[in-house]
């Protein structure tokens, strides 16, 4: 058998299809802005990108996915593959109607985050005034067109203590799961790893998560989680604490393979590989090919 007839698609798909954001969000990996950001794939390469893609779910991420006019145009085409897709905007470019197209392309899933229970706390947060009201008015608007959605919370020491109100907030504005993201202080991010949680911290919000009810809880960039849900013998599923190498895959704005989009490493670029993700993704998995060229570097997804 051949490599590439031996290639496994990536169950999850992140890709970052723009890098422009209108927020200013301290933690952000990409330190990302509100400009125009040059290498971006566009609409004809993400189609060839789709069409190279089989049994894969693409979280259609950013910066802010909306920003991108064609956007409903690539939901509809990986949906016209079979593709499930799920969104996650940071909210100041919801409207109902832009809704309701992303749901009639495809779109079947959003996730929303939430990193404090008042605007206060998110828009400190978030580096712009305004952010809480917009992300709350998007889950309103994500009820009203039918939409399902969760709440991603950035776990660090400022809203440790409030874990509580923002599983309450979220649970109140309709969130059917609540993602926690532990710190991980890369991009603009660097600049809060102070903030970051001791183990001692991290155990007490896993804790505090195996206990919750009335929400769902997943656990994202937290190794340790699977380990101490073990040990602690707690309900429920175990926890997968991180996705990176698992079935799981990123992909930058201008076409970079990374195990994650908190591993700033590329292990190849999809335009040198004619857009096909499964040489690139082979090539990376076996840098060195049949005839000894090294094509990739090496890297699991």
């Amino acid at each position: 058998m051949s490599e590439r007839a031996s290639f496994q698609p990536p169950r999850v798909l992140a890709w970052e299809v723009t890098r422009r954001c209108p927020l200013k969000c301290r933690h952000c990996r990409a330190s990302a802005a509100n400009v125009e950001y040059g290498g971006e794939l566009a609409t004809a390469e993400c189609f060839r990108v789709i069409d190279s893609l089989s049994q894969t779910m693409i979280i259609w991420t950013g910066g802010e996915p909306m920003s991108r006019p064609d956007i409903v145009e690539l939901v509809s085409h990986a949906s016209s593959r079979g593709l499930r897709s799920v969104m996650a905007p940071c909210g100041m470019l919801v409207t109902d109607d832009r809704l309701a197209d992303l749901k009639a392309a495809g779109v079947t899933a959003l996730s929303f985050s939430l990193d404090g229970p008042d605007a206060a706390s998110h828009d400190s947060f978030r580096g712009v005034e305004g952010a809480y009201d917009n992300v709350t008015h998007a889950m309103a608007a994500a009820k009203r067109v039918g939409i399902p959605f969760q709440v991603n919370t950035t776990v660090s020491k400022l809203n440790v203590d409030r874990l509580d109100e923002i599983a309450e907030r979220a649970k109140e504005l309709g969130a059917a799961k609540l993602d926690l993201f532990f710190l991980v202080p890369v991009g603009r991010g660097g600049g809060l790893a102070a903030y970051a949680l001791s183990d001692e911290e991290t155990k007490r919000v896993l804790d505090w998560s195996f206990w919750l009810e009335g929400m769902a809880v997943k656990h994202t960039c937290c190794p340790s989680a699977p380990a101490y849900w073990a040990a602690c013998g707690r309900p429920g599923a175990r926890p997968c604490g991180c996705l990176g190498g698992r079935g799981f895959a990123f992909l930058s704005h201008t076409g970079d393979l990374q195990t994650c989009g908190f591993i700033d490493v590329p292990c190849g670029n999809i335009r040198d590989f004619d857009f096909d993700f499964g040489a690139l993704v082979s090539a990376a998995v076996n840098p060195l090919g049949v005839d000894g060229t090294c094509r990739g570097r090496a890297t699991r997804v």
